[in-house]
């Protein structure tokens, strides 16, 4: 009997530690009703709205460098792990989006940004301002959604659009953190889908992920 109460509880053990040890978090905001999604994302600097199912950024800005940002609110951080955002650029210009993660607060961290006169980056977070450490030019088009996959390993960091590599670097400013979504322009805007990370110690959020994915969505207006 004692064997097999320990082998029972070995088991558990197992199964336990690797619910906590690996898991996927998924937000997508066309299941999101009205203002919902605000108990769920902390608004840093910005100001955001849901839309037609997805979250845009309703402040202009002309500063390359000011990081309008919200982070989700979570029970965890992720070092490494996968970040999977899906974004679609509005108008003409110089319109971004940003996808952030390992912000160790709400002004230091890490963010790769989509951009619509075409580059994707790896950049970093100081004091909550925006710059690159590396680019890659990548044809970004807009009233398209596009992928973005932020792949993290230690101070590696590798960025793709639509599953092709674009960017890797090596970094160590920030090694765990909470992930987001905003600009550091947004002339007409730009809006951010669905999100999810999957890592060590990610659990699941509450809100439920799509089954299937539009590849498109009513556009946006201001």
């Amino acid at each position: 009997m004692k064997k097999i109460m320990l082998s029972a509880l070995l088991v558990f053990m197992f199964v336990f530690a690797a619910i906590v040890q690996a898991g996927t978090w998924e937000y997508d905001f066309t299941k999101v009703k009205g203002d919902t999604w605000k108990k769920d994302w902390e608004v840093i600097k910005g100001e955001f709205e849901l839309k037609d199912g997805a979250l845009l950024q309703k402040t202009a800005s002309g500063n390359d460098n000011e990081a309008f940002r919200c982070l989700a609110v979570t029970k965890w951080e992720v070092g490494d792990g996968t970040i999977i955002s899906k974004v679609m650029h509005f108008g003409a210009g110089t319109n971004d989006a940003l996808t952030f993660y390992r912000m160790k607060d709400k002004d230091n961290g890490y963010a790769s940004r989509l951009q619509l006169d075409g580059y994707l980056t790896v950049g970093k977070i100081s004091a909550g301002t925006h710059g690159h450490i590396k680019f890659v030019a990548t044809p970004i088009v807009a009233n398209k959604l596009y992928t973005v996959k932020i792949v993290l390993k230690g101070d590696e960091i590798r960025a793709s659009v639509d599953d092709v590599e674009k960017v890797v670097v090596s970094d160590p400013f920030s090694s765990k953190g909470r992930i987001g979504f905003g600009m550091s322009r947004c002339g007409q805007g730009a809006a951010l889908q669905y999100i999810s990370v999957t890592g060590d110690g990610v659990t699941p959020t509450a809100v439920e992920p799509a089954d299937k994915l539009a590849s498109t969505w009513g556009a946006l207006k201001k």
